[in-house]
């Protein structure tokens, strides 16, 4: 049989624990002892509930075999928190799998309402939303991640196969969450920085943005080169209109039409391509590429199926201890 140990180290904690109680009952025991010669000088007092102890003394054979369940007990529970499964037969290996990297703009020009849906104005955040939640959606099967990035950028969602976690994400998405201005450079370096945890894999690095021109501490020019030296490809999906001019109430923010040719040259420089964002098209172009990227090579540890065997130790340490206390109620009356 083929055992695992999936909490090994939790095992510690009950040795931990004994021989800390071992100590303090030992020094409990010299306390005791200092006390009962120090009584022995002045005579002996009792406690006032001592009549309650049992008068007759317990033989030696039910001391050690208590002492023994105890014992036997406490190695049942410390084999049990170290959560032994049984190794069954192996698993299939994962398929291979893209790492795509999301880049997503939250800044204050978020709030503009340069968008109709059903004849009802609509923000660039919600329509970037509704993009995000369908870009996931059709990404079954690959590993995704989330920056976030206005004036500052953040890892909100690490590389994760679990798509359900990137759209529960996507919900929190509010603007000016990182800021109010956008800043690519930095948000690109970030992202950079993220991928340069596992070198040997390649991701795909898809912006969403309505930036018109990017404030940060790093040139996005500077930032698609440096991906472009290391060969990750930077699709671009530019959110907002190009007009130069916006019909209606801006909310007293300055509007600003996105810079689709700095998207496009970020996007060229890295032979990715940019699309602009207003149906479903621009979703189902970008998948298209993407879908022509290289995949990489999933993580392949050796899977197995595993059937826990941690309640059969506790059922073997319960049981001479509930067989005892019914011996020992049974002998008492």
């Amino acid at each position: 049989m083929n055992i695992d140990w999936l909490t090994l180290y939790l095992a510690l904690i009950p040795v931990v624990l004994l021989l800390a109680s071992t100590t303090l009952s030992q020094r409990t025991d010299r306390s005791l002892s200092e006390v009962e010669r120090n009584m022995g000088k002045g005579g002996v007092f009792l406690h006032p509930l001592a009549h309650l102890l049992p008068a007759t003394k317990i033989p030696t054979w039910q001391r050690h075999l208590q002492r023994a369940i105890i014992l036997w007990l406490w190695l049942c529970l410390t084999l049990a928190i170290a959560q032994p499964v049984q190794r069954g037969t192996k698993l299939p290996d994962l398929p291979p799998e893209r790492d795509i990297l999301l880049l997503v703009d939250v800044s204050i020009s978020m709030t503009l309402t340069d968008y109709a849906l059903d004849g009802q104005k609509r923000s660039r955040m919600d329509v970037l939303k509704t993009l995000l939640q369908d870009f996931a959606n059709r990404l079954q099967g690959e590993r995704l991640g989330m920056i976030v990035f206005a004036e500052n950028p953040y890892l909100l969602v690490p590389l994760t196969r679990d798509p359900t976690l990137v759209q529960r994400q996507l919900q929190r998405l509010t603007p000016t969450l990182a800021g109010r201005v956008s800043a690519v450079g930095d948000a690109i370096t970030l992202a950079l920085k993220e991928a340069g945890k596992q070198p040997q894999r390649k991701p795909i690095f898809v912006l969403f943005t309505d930036a018109d021109e990017s404030i940060g501490r790093v040139d996005p020019e500077a930032a698609a080169s440096l991906a472009a030296e290391s060969k990750i490809p930077l699709y671009t999906i530019a959110i907002g209109s190009t007009a130069a001019t916006m019909e209606g109430d801006t909310g007293g923010l300055a509007y600003q039409p996105v810079n689709l040719a700095l998207l496009q040259t970020l996007s060229k420089r890295t032979g990715a391509t940019t699309y602009q964002a207003g149906d479903a098209q621009a979703v189902e172009q970008a998948l298209a590429d993407i879908t022509r990227q290289h995949q990489n090579v999933a993580e392949q540890i050796p899977r197995y199926e595993q059937q826990p065997l941690y309640h059969w130790l506790l059922l073997a340490g319960l049981l001479p201890l509930m067989l005892w206390q019914l011996w020992q109620r049974r002998a008492n009356t």
